[in-house]
């Protein structure tokens, strides 16, 4: 596999294939969602999520960051005013109490994930008050999953010690890059000893899968420094990995337009490169790739749930649970209730005074018509599992599944030409090669980028 990759990927297809797309964490993606202020139709469907004998995944949001990554595209408050932290801890409080009290039905969790920002910005005390908010009101199901990212930056060993003894035993460290001139870049001075000790206390008190994310694609990121950067990750033997593209956008984020010059970014047929050899590294010291952008180890829950074809993407990445509701607390967190999607405010003090009236109120949202959720499927099957079965969604949707997207097909048959996949009467298969550009043939499916 690896042999074919390196050596089908040529420079047209690069240039050809380079262009924005979505990481289909959701299907219909989010800047097609409806704006407004969706309080009654997120209070129905929580209503009828409450009828449904099934378990429950809670998202927190926590956006507080001590300083500014260049790169980063998430919704982050940068800010020493402990004031308004305080004042966003009660406004979760009041925003889980709400919805606790809507389920009453039904009080399991099977998984907690803190995210951001950066969750260890929050003391261990204020840590404690979120978990022990949640637990009064739901209960945790047995061998629930609890997870949440972290800054080996600002993470403390009580940090980690007090979410141990919360639960937790997931732990997501950002690394990014460990090359000086890449991290002056995007203003993120992490030295490799910060990693290593976090990963190592980690490790001491028992935390049994640690996952690092790295970026591919930073200014000044080169194959030579990048090669560095994986030799000291693969020490490091983490359980899980994730390798990101970097996407450069500053039509859509300022820090990008201001603090990232284009010239200094490596050209597409570098930055795959880098990318390649990303994928030669972790597959030869032992490492399963999932999906486009995820490596875990051959004995990991996510290895497992490949070979079983269980795998799942949600807004976390590729996952090992299904079939319950996601739901968002915090500024611009999502939910996800089956066939609806529902973001929460991004503007943090319109969200801190709406949740601390107990009031519902997200800003986005769109319910999936039966198109949706047949397309939804088409492209998830397709990232998690390299191939789509043309029987399957035939007799799930009572379609002819050729007629259906006869829009869509002189586009699969120009993958196949090209080599990123295999047209079998009955199935769509990947290439290996085409497990690269999963993003471009997943597109042609997606009918918000041709309406």
């Amino acid at each position: 596999m690896l042999h074919s990759i390196i050596n089908d990927v040529t420079t047209e297809m690069i240039q050809r294939y380079n262009r924005p797309g979505p990481r289909y964490t959701s299907y219909p993606t989010v800047p097609v969602w409806r704006e407004g202020q969706f309080h009654d139709d997120y209070v129905q469907c929580l209503k009828k999520e409450s009828l449904i004998d099934r378990p429950i995944s809670l998202y927190i949001h926590l956006p507080f960051c001590r300083k500014l990554c260049t790169f980063c595209g998430c919704n982050k408050l940068i800010t020493n005013n402990r004031k308004i932290t305080e004042d966003y801890l009660s406004a979760l409080d009041k925003e889980i109490d709400a919805v606790s009290e809507i389920l009453q039905s039904r009080k399991k969790i099977a998984q907690i994930h803190l995210g951001g920002g950066t969750p260890t910005y929050l003391n261990p005390k204020q840590l404690v008050r979120v978990i022990n908010n949640i637990t009064s009101r739901f209960d945790l199901q047995e061998n629930s999953e609890l997870a949440f990212e972290a800054d080996p930056r600002v993470t403390s060993v009580d940090h980690l010690e007090t979410l141990y003894e919360l639960g937790f035993r997931r732990v997501s460290f950002g690394v990014q890059d460990l090359n000086v001139e890449v991290q002056k870049a995007i203003n993120r001075n992490q030295t490799a000893k910060q990693s290593w000790d976090t990963i190592k206390n980690s490790r001491y008190i028992g935390y049994n899968s640690i996952n690092l994310d790295l970026v591919y694609g930073l200014p000044h990121q080169t194959h030579q420094s990048f090669c560095k950067t994986l030799d000291e990750v693969g020490e490091m033997r983490p359980e899980r990995l994730a390798v990101y593209s970097f996407a450069y956008l500053p039509g859509m984020f300022k820090t990008h337009k201001r603090a990232i010059k284009e010239k200094n970014l490596p050209s597409p047929e570098k930055k795959i490169q880098i990318y390649l050899e990303a994928i030669r590294f972790f597959t030869e010291i032992g490492y399963v790739m999932i999906g486009m952008d995820h490596y875990a180890l051959p004995e990991d829950e996510l290895t497992l749930a490949l070979r079983n074809r269980t795998l799942h993407r949600n807004f976390m990445g590729y996952t090992t649970l299904h079939n319950m509701a996601q739901i968002g607390i915090g500024v611009s967190a999502i939910s996800d209730f089956g066939v609806s999607y529902w973001q929460n405010s991004k503007d943090i003090h319109q969200y801190i005074n709406e949740s601390s009236n107990k009031i519902l109120n997200p800003r986005r949202g769109i319910k999936l018509d039966k198109e949706d959720q047949l397309r939804r499927e088409v492209i998830e099957t397709l990232m998690c599992h390299g191939e789509v079965s043309i029987p399957y969604f035939e007799t799930r949707y009572k379609i002819g599944f050729r007629k259906h997207f006869s829009n869509v097909w002189p586009e699969i048959e120009k993958f196949e030409k090209e080599g990123l996949v295999k047209l079998e009467s009955k199935k769509i298969i990947l290439t290996p090669v085409g497990t690269l550009f999963t993003r471009n043939i997943a597109m042609p499916f997606d009918r918000y980028l041709t309406e």
